[in-house]
């Protein structure tokens, strides 16, 4: 869009300064060129205004991603007492998995991770599923694939939390969120009675991803 109007920009500039068809004093030249500087300020506003949710977006992962990672740990002391844990709660508003996705692809994958945080698990999943069928090269999609495991960790659906988790591990390799995914991936299996999957899935972290934040937290878990 930026280029289109730069180029119309540029042509209609040509005309006027030439002189040959336009005349320098046309009133419709002039609102024309002032209509495309209005419709570059407003594309620029745009910009500014996605760029800042996704830095508010990048905050507020990282903040779930610390608060997740200490109610990871108070699981394993739970599970190690052979205490139960809290009773996790989800919203039952109704879904339609039929309904096409509005909005740009930021809008898309904001909502569904504010259903997430909400304990909006059921709208959530279905948020980051449509993200992913729709935009499966967008630079988050490898976070909306983690995020798809971590609403099935919460609604204590291991076995499949661990599928989406392999998911985000495997197909989004170089995803910041890759290496978290395997850590994840370690609870769930061991929620499934699948330890020795488990400790592959440890291993594999620490020898992909040896510098990662993930890897530090598993090595001072273990």
């Amino acid at each position: 869009m930026r280029f289109d109007l730069h180029f119309m920009a540029i042509l209609l500039a040509g005309a006027f300064l030439g002189g040959c068809a336009v005349p320098a004093n046309n009133p419709n030249s002039s609102r024309a060129l002032k209509d495309i500087a209005r419709l570059n300020s407003t594309q620029q506003q745009q910009d500014q205004r996605i760029d800042q949710l996704l830095q508010q977006l990048q905050l507020l992962e990282t903040r779930l991603d610390k608060q997740q990672a200490a109610t990871d740990k108070l699981e394993q002391i739970a599970a190690e007492k052979g205490t139960t844990g809290w009773q996790k709660t989800e919203s039952t508003t109704p879904t339609n998995p039929s309904t096409v996705p509005q909005g740009s692809p930021t809008e898309l994958y904001l909502q569904a991770f504010a259903d997430y945080a909400a304990g909006r698990y059921q709208p959530a999943i279905q948020g980051f599923n449509a993200f992913i069928d729709n935009y499966p090269g967008n630079d988050y999609a490898g976070n909306a694939q983690y995020w798809l495991g971590e609403c099935y960790y919460a609604l204590e659906d291991y076995q499949q939390a661990v599928v989406e988790f392999e998911k985000a591990a495997t197909q989004y390799p170089e995803s910041g969120k890759a290496p978290e995914a395997l850590l994840k991936m370690v609870p769930a299996l061991r929620r499934v009675n699948q330890f020795e999957q488990a400790r592959e899935a440890l291993q594999l972290l620490l020898r992909r991803y040896p510098d990662s934040p993930a890897a530090a937290r598993a090595k001072a878990g273990s």
